[in-house]
């Protein structure tokens, strides 16, 4: 489980591609290890995953209008924006915990 998290972790610092199935799979990761994953190093992806749970996953794109995704991908890069920092931190935790 934390080799597949820090795989994911490192995804997310190298790219954003990709960006909210990565943070729902850590969240899941998180959940899965710590019953809930609220005030771990996992916290940061259960908010986002909570404040973006309207936004399209990569398998539902296809299926949205263009005037959609234009407004979802605004959405996103702000969130990723505001975010960048907790989740750079996190990431960083869970790599360096792996490691460990």
């Amino acid at each position: 489980m934390s080799e597949e998290a820090a795989k994911i972790a490192k995804k997310l610092l190298e790219s954003d591609e990709n960006y909210l199935d990565n943070i729902i799979a850590l969240c899941r990761i998180g959940n899965e290890k710590y019953g809930q994953c609220w005030d771990t190093e996992y916290h940061v992806f259960s908010l986002i995953e909570s404040e973006t749970d309207h936004l399209p996953l990569k398998h539902v794109r296809p299926n949205c209008s263009v005037d959609f995704l234009i407004k979802a991908d605004k959405e996103l890069a702000e969130t990723i924006q505001y975010y960048r920092t907790d989740v750079t931190n996190a990431c960083d935790n869970i790599i360096s915990s792996k490691n460990v």
